[in-house]
């Protein structure tokens, strides 16, 4: 039923209304990736400082409009919330014409001058990414609240907020586990890979969950392929000083090397054969090699032992979503 300010619309209001009340979901490709930037969220507001939730709230929404395939927004955060006439603004969306779009943010209630809770603050922020939503992915002229829209706030939430016990482990969690910890979980991936493929049908395999999100056969590929890749920035920061790494592109591989038509089986064995390379070369490392970084084109200088983290976190993260994609969930 539609909101109560419906009816002062014009024709072409309601339109637009219906429109948005029509798009109930918004799927976000590899969520599983978001996932991490929005605990770091978490962190940074709880820390109650605002450069770091201002950086924080950027890396979010940065990583939200790369999931959703539209253009990036400029976010910016603010201290204590000011006074609106219907109570206090908790949010901001401004589109000037001729500007680049802005998110604003504010992390302190006006009264109390308090920090907000987390999930408030969450909330918030997809709320806004939701208006920037209306007009660069679902190309609506006008962005107005309605049932459709406050679903896709509340999708979002759920793809990134995962209920408790369910909740995958961010890669600080992996990274506080003991290097041994690490190897070993590297050592079971493509057992259970294995498991988790066995007696699924090619059509099963092959079939994505949504037009979005990866199939088990493409996840298998990707594990593949990435691990070559892992291997050659070894191999590298091994033989060279802080080399700066080029970018990879894993959705460009899917799609030049036709993922979606590999056999899965033998995508997993090419897998589990480099696996067992990159772990007899991590095995016979001496103690300060893994000490011994390169430039990441994202992420800064990384060291072999950071590598083996992100590794161990990238495993976990995919057997998720390759499992997810056999249950037909995205």
């Amino acid at each position: 039923m539609p909101f109560r300010y419906y009816a002062r619309l014009s024709r072409s209001q309601k339109a637009t209304y219906a429109k948005s009340d029509g798009v109930p979901l918004l799927r976000l490709r590899r969520a599983e990736e978001v996932r991490p930037l929005v605990r770091a969220l978490e962190v940074a507001l709880g820390s109650e400082s605002r450069e770091r939730t201002q950086a924080a709230s950027d890396h979010l929404i940065r990583g939200l409009t790369d999931a959703l395939g539209i253009r990036a927004v400029r976010v910016e955060v603010l201290a204590a919330r000011p006074h609106a006439r219907s109570g206090e603004l908790h949010g901001l969306y401004e589109a000037p014409r001729g500007a680049r779009p802005t998110i604003t943010l504010w992390m302190r209630t006006a009264k109390q001058r308090r920090v907000v809770a987390f999930r408030t603050f969450l909330r918030t922020l997809l709320h806004e990414v939701g208006h920037h939503v209306d007009y660069t992915l679902l190309k609506l002229p006008d962005s107005f609240h309605t049932e459709g829209f406050y679903k896709r706030e509340s999708s979002l939430f759920h793809q990134l907020v995962l209920p408790e016990g369910d909740a995958m482990p961010t890669i600080e969690d992996v990274a506080k586990r003991p290097i041994e910890q690490q190897l070993d979980r590297l050592g079971r991936t493509a057992h259970d890979l294995a498991e988790a493929i066995r007696g699924q049908a090619d059509a099963a395999l092959s079939r994505r969950p949504d037009q979005k999100n990866w199939a088990a056969t493409e996840v298998l590929c990707h594990l593949r392929d990435t691990e070559e890749s892992f291997m050659g920035r070894f191999h590298t920061i091994l033989a060279m000083d802080e080399p700066k790494l080029f970018p990879i592109d894993p959705d460009r591989w899917a799609d030049e090397r036709q993922y979606l038509r590999a056999d899965a089986e033998h995508a997993l064995r090419a897998f589990r054969r480099r696996r067992e390379e990159s772990l007899g070369l991590l095995r016979g490392l001496a103690a300060e090699a893994w000490n011994r970084g390169a430039i990441h084109p994202v992420k800064g200088r990384m060291t072999v032992r950071e590598f083996v983290t992100l590794m161990a976190w990238h495993d976990d993260n995919h057997l998720d979503q390759l499992k997810r994609a056999l249950e037909g969930r995205a």
